[in-house]
Order: C-alpha cells, then sequence, then structure tokens
C-alpha cells in the first residue's frame, strides 16, 4: 500500500509538473519572441548610429579636405581693359599657359593667389588692392610709372640716357643744348606713345604741350646694315632694400626692316622699331647661329659682334649698369606710393627695357615697357623666350612654389629660409659687435641687432637666390669675393648699404653669391 501510495504520490507529482509545463509554455514563447524582437530592435539602433557616427566623421573629413584644397587651391585673376586678356589664345597667351602649367587654375572673384594686370591697376583697383591678405600677389609695384613712363625716364639724369627736354618746360635748356651741339639731331616724342619724328630744330614745336625731344644716336652698330634695339628683361621683387634681376638667358633683338643707309629721315622703317621688326632668324648673318647652331637671339648677336672684333661683355656690363641706375635714382618715388598700401611684399613687377648701342658698343637706354609684349602671335618661334621668361619670372617671385598658400607657415617659411642661412660676419658679430650694435654698419647684420624689417627682407632675398634660375641679380651689384667691408663708404642710403653688405658677407663665403 505504501508503495502504491508513493507511486501515486510521484504520478501526482510528474503529472502536476506535466499540467504546470503545459500551462507556462505559452507565456516563454511570447517571452522569447518579444526578446527576439527587442534584440533586433536594439541592435538596429546600434547599428543606425555606428552608421551615422561613420557617415559624420566621413562629412568631417570631406569638410577638411574640402577647406584643405580650397585653402591650397591657387586661382590667377588676368584684368586689363581689353577684354582680350582675359582670352587664353589672346595676347596674354603664354600668361594663361604658363600659370595653368604650374597648377593655376583661372578666377574672377576676390579669392585670387595672384593678379596679372595688363593695366596699371592702382587707379581702377585700388579698393581691392589696398586690401590684400598675405598670400596674394600682384604684377606691378605702386609708384614704377617714374620708370615705365617715357618722358619720366628720358628726362632722368642718366649718362646712359640721351640727352631729353621736356617741352615747353624746358624750352630754354633745350635750344642751348642744341647752340652748343650742333652736330645734333633730336627726335619728337609724343608723350602718349603715339609717334616719333626726327626732325631739325627749327621745325620743332617748341610751345606743344604734348611731345619732348630727345637726341638722336646717329651712329649706331648695325648687322647686315640694320639698326636694331635689345629687349632686356627685368623684375624688381623689393625697394627699401632694393633689389632687380635682369634675365641672362637671352633678349629680344627686334631689327629694323629696311637698312640704315643710305640715311632717309623720312623712311622711319631705317631707324624706328616698329611692330613689324626684322626678327633676328631673318637677318643674314644671324640666321645661321640662330637656326642652324640653335643658339638664342643674345647668343647670335655676341657671335657676329666679336667676329667683328667688338667686346660684348663690355657692353652687358654697361647694359646693367644703365638698368640698375634708374632703379636706384627712382626707387624713392616708389617708397613713397608703398606708404599707401599696408605691405609691399604683396608686389613684383617686371619690365623690358629697350636699348640701342653705337657704333663701338656704347650703351644708350631709351625706354622702359610696364607691360611687355608676350604675345609670339606675328612671330610664333618667340613662343619659345616668352615661356622661359614666365616660367624664371614665377620661380624667383615664389608664385611657382608649390606649396601654395602654405607658404605664409611659420615652419614652412622656415624650412625655406632660417636664420642660419641669413647669418654672416661670424668675427665681427662674435666680438666688436657684441659691445654694441653701432659699433660697425655690418654690426646691424649681427643676430641680435637684426631688426625685423631688415630679417624679412634677407629671408626672402635668400629665397630668390635660391629660385632665381636665368635671372642675374642686376642690384645690388659690384660685388666681388674676400671684399674688404668698410664702415658704409658706398654710395647707398642705409638699407640698401646694409642689404649691400649682406650680399658681400655671402660673397666671401660662397662665390655663388657674388653675382
Amino acid at each position: 500500500m505504501k508503495g502504491k501510495k508513493v507511486e501515486n504520490v510521484s504520478l501526482t507529482k510528474e503529472t502536476d509538473k506535466e499540467v504546470e509545463h503545459t500551462q507556462i509554455k505559452p507565456t516563454s514563447e511570447k517571452q522569447m519572441r518579444d526578446d527576439s524582437n527587442l534584440g533586433v530592435l536594439i541592435l538596429v539602433c546600434i547599428i543606425g548610429v555606428s552608421l551615422g557616427i561613420i557617415l559624420e566623421i566621413i562629412n568631417v573629413q570631406n569638410r577638411k579636405v574640402n577647406i584643405d584644397s580650397t585653402h591650397n587651391r591657387r586661382t590667377y585673376w588676368v584684368y586689363s581693359a581689353y577684354s582680350d586678356v582675359e582670352n587664353k589664345e589672346g595676347l596674354l597667351k603664354h600668361v594663361h599657359l604658363v600659370l595653368e602649367r604650374l597648377g593655376y587654375e583661372q578666377g574672377f572673384n576676390e579669392t585670387w593667389t595672384l593678379l596679372w594686370s595688363h593695366d596699371y591697376p592702382f587707379r581702377v583697383l585700388q579698393p581691392i588692392i589696398s586690401k590684400l591678405k598675405s598670400h596674394q600677389r600682384v604684377n606691378h609695384f605702386p609708384g614704377t610709372g617714374f620708370i615705365t613712363n617715357k618722358v619720366d625716364l628720358a628726362t632722368t639724369d642718366s649718362k646712359y640716357i640721351p640727352k631729353a627736354f621736356k617741352l615747353p618746360n624746358n624750352k630754354t635748356e633745350f635750344l642751348r643744348y642744341a647752340k652748343e651741339n650742333v652736330n645734333a639731331l633730336f627726335l619728337e616724342k609724343h608723350n602718349q606713345h603715339r609717334g616719333v619724328y626726327l626732325k631739325n630744330v627749327s621745325k620743332i614745336n617748341l610751345n606743344g604741350g604734348e611731345s619732348f625731344v630727345q637726341e638722336f644716336i646717329q651712329k649706331p652698330f648695325l648687322v647686315d646694315g640694320h639698326k636694331f634695339d635689345i629687349g632686356v628683361y627685368v623684375v624688381v621683387t623689393s625697394v627699401d632694400p632694393l633689389r632687380v634681376y635682369w634675365y641672362k638667358g637671352d633678349v629680344l633683338f627686334r631689327y629694323c626692316p629696311a637698312k640704315y643707309y643710305p640715311f632717309d629721315a623720312n623712311i622711319l622703317d631705317k631707324y624706328v622699331i616698329g611692330d613689324d621688326y626684322l626678327p633676328t632668324w631673318e637677318v643674314p648673318s644671324l640666321a645661321h647661329p640662330y637656326t642652324a647652331l640653335g643658339f638664342g637671339m643674345k647668343g647670335a648677336f655676341d657671335h657676329y659682334a666679336q667676329s667683328k672684333g667688338k667686346n660684348t661683355e663690355l657692353m652687358w656690363q654697361e647694359v646693367q649698369e644703365a638698368i640698375a641706375d634708374v632703379f636706384v635714382k627712382k626707387e624713392k618715388h616708389i617708397i613713397d606710393a608703398l606708404k599707401s598700401y599696408p605691405s609691399q611684399d604683396n608686389y613684383f613687377e617686371m619690365m623690358r627695357f629697350d636699348l640701342i648701342v653705337d657704333e663701338d658698343l656704347k650703351v644708350y637706354l631709351l625706354e622702359a615697357n610696364m607691360s611687355p609684349n608676350l604675345s609670339s602671335a606675328h612671330f610664333p618661334p618667340n613662343q619659345l623666350l616668352y615661356e622661359q621668361v614666365l616660367y624664371n619670372l614665377f620661380s624667383l617671385t615664389g608664385v611657382a612654389n608649390h606649396m601654395g598658400k602654405l607658404s605664409n607657415d611659420t615652419n614652412v617659411q622656415n624650412m625655406l629660409s632660417a636664420q642660419k642661412n641669413i647669418a654672416v660676419y661670424s668675427d665681427e658679430c662674435s666680438t666688436i659687435c657684441r659691445e654694441s650694435c653701432h659699433a660697425l654698419l655690418i654690426c646691424e647684420l649681427c643676430k641680435p641687432c637684426l631688426t625685423n624689417k631688415m630679417k624679412r627682407a634677407l629671408l626672402s632675398a635668400y629665397r630668390e637666390h635660391l629660385h632665381r634660375a636665368d635671372f642675374a641679380r642686376l642690384f645690388p651689384r659690384n660685388i666681388k669675393p674676400n671684399s674688404r667691408v668698410d664702415n658704409g663708404s658706398i654710395n647707398l642710403n642705409k638699407i640698401n648699404k646694409l642689404q649691400h653688405y649682406w650680399y658681400q658677407g655671402k660673397c666671401n663665403s660662397d662665390i655663388t653669391w657674388c653675382s
């Protein structure tokens, strides 16, 4: 009985468990479904949030890339009153080509990195240029009109510039000079580049206000009977202190279409260079060295002149002296003009100086062109000259710097030129200059005495020296290796003396700095 009772109890308990299991089972499955749905929902939320975070990170990175890309993107703006300059096949075709090869994009708003203005920009664009950012560059200096203006240049007191007189202002001086130089002939030139006429003194309008007169060089050096002029590309990168370079890679020779003799003042093609000049490759004695031998215009001319017993080395030295003399005399006007602008560091300028030589290769400077012709449409072989000049210009001035706007970062600037690169005169700086920054003028080049302005100028000069390519320094000049430096005997203002002595110090330790 007891066994049976136990069995019954056991069965009862098992039955109860089955019943209990049967009753609980539906509840557990529902709970499991709910738990499963909740898990899926949570997983979806986690994935959604994660994707949102990832997308936001990607967007932030993209925005940063876009900002960096915009910050470093270099654009240029070509400006002129004439619409043709904006056309990439127009007057400034090679400016467009070279800049785009350097990675620049053409732009039309104030975010540009470089403004290339064919006209003098400091009137029409004054509101823009007066608010330049540190990374923006303009291809003109304010005040250079005192050099490129035909009358101002012609009446500059220089042994390299033929005597000239404004009319009617200098009528008395002109008549006196003509009387003292009875064999002199004079060109009457319009103030606005509208004509050149060779006239007797008696036929010149002495009371007009539209012209000036300049002495005519009567016995020019001729190549195959043709008179010519020499176009030298010159770049000014700084004033106060003054730094000027000339492009030694080649120069532009332009020959008169008609032979000079027999001379006839009524035939301008004998003595006036026009747009339809005779190019080097069409001058018989120059065609072989230029075309067959592959020399440039300068090399072809040097070959011819030397074959006639002429010393072209002395001629080129005079060319450099003539141009440098103009800048030294006109620098003060550029400095005065710059006072209206926050910084001079935004500007550079390329000009073309036109010179002639007489039968003894004596040099005379006639003009300086603010925006020289850079179009090869008329003479396609000139394309190489123009594009090489432009590339070398952009290298010299830092426009071709691949750092873009980053070049204004202090770390990048130090990478290009730092204090150790401009340190000179270690003996003097460690002895006599330790007592006083005024013991010698060169003491002001020692680090403890160096002003911020002079330091910036020398750091820029160092960068220019590294990147000048086929440009050679025109000013400061006459730097000779191992020359003794005295206490300021050269005839320059103080800041230009200091820069001269700095180049002298660099030249004394490295001959590549001497020229």
